[in-house]
């Protein structure tokens, strides 16, 4: 019995050692040496250095900035490997497969394809000289004064309360402690009502006209209504007017008319192409959908 016992013994580690002598060819393919030009191995997944630099190109150019430093490119990689380790993982559950996501990849693929015939049609049209820039500048003067004010403002629902609060600023309560009580804007409330700087156009109009309306520091507006409720406003700071000098806005201005001009070749494009083309349209249609929704 003890002379069996020890033939198994013996016949367990044969058949251990048989089975790490025959895995260890697999392991050894798995972790074989990257290839000359292979910067990563994911799986089965190889990262070239020129896929690497390609996807450094089509990054922003202030994202560009930190591949300068190798901790960049390093750092940079390892997101690469993760999108790619993520990318795996949504495939083998066939999400590649999934209609929608079909659906908006097929959706991008056509926007892709549009954008690359803007570009093949303004090529060489859409550039704009400093003469045209500085005629806009010149002819646009007042679109180019900036003006900045810094307010607190308290939010309530009600003209009531609003009312309330207001007196009981005017008792000489503190603005900041009512504006963290009371004032239902979460995002400016934690701060005492601060919102700071703001241009115009950037707020409802109404509270635009009652912030750039006040003059002296710590000066209260009246109670302001816009869509979310009554406002009560406090001056904290104010800069300008004061007019953009050209270099200020020469690149603004120019990318704008870029765009401008862009806009004009596809828009002549378009209405040449729907002058050739043969569109019908069943109005009635939308006509039904219009009763649907209705």
């Amino acid at each position: 019995m003890q002379r069996d016992a020890v033939i198994k013994r013996s016949s367990i580690w044969w058949i251990l050692a048989l089975l790490c002598f025959l895995c260890f060819p697999l392991s050894c393919n798995k972790a074989q040496p990257l290839k000359e030009k292979e910067l990563a191995r994911i799986n089965n997944r190889a990262i070239t250095l020129d896929e690497f630099e390609q996807e450094m190109d089509r990054l922003p150019e202030s994202a560009k900035l930190q591949m300068i430093s190798e901790e960049g490119r390093k750092k940079f990689l390892q997101e690469l490997i993760n999108r790619e380790l993520l990318l795996q993982e949504a495939k083998k559950k066939g999400l590649d497969k999934d209609e929608k996501v079909l659906a908006n990849l097929e959706r991008l693929k056509e926007g892709l394809i549009i954008n690359a015939l803007g570009e093949k049609l303004c090529a060489g049209k859409d550039e704009v000289s400093d003469d045209e820039v500085m005629a806009y500048y010149q002819e646009h003067k007042d679109e180019f004064i900036l003006e900045e004010v810094r307010v607190r403002h308290i939010l309530v629902k009600t003209l009531e309360e609003a009312k309330e609060i207001k007196k009981r600023l005017h008792q000489g309560e503190d603005f900041i402690t009512l504006a963290r009580q009371y004032s239902i804007w979460k995002p400016s409330q934690i701060k005492g009502g601060d919102l700071g700087y703001i241009k115009r156009g950037m707020v409802h109009k109404s509270f635009e006209e009652a912030a750039f309306a006040l003059k002296k520091q710590g000066e209260l507006s009246d109670i302001v209504k816009t869509d979310f409720g009554y406002n009560i406003i406090r001056l904290e700071d104010k800069m300008g007017p004061r007019q953009l000098t050209f270099s200020e806005v020469q690149e603004k201005i120019g990318e704008f008319l870029i765009e401008k001009k862009r806009k004009k070749i596809l828009t002549a494009h378009v209405q040449d192409l729907r002058k050739k083309a043969q569109i019908i349209i069943h109005e009635e249609l939308l006509a039904n959908e219009e009763e649907e929704g209705s």
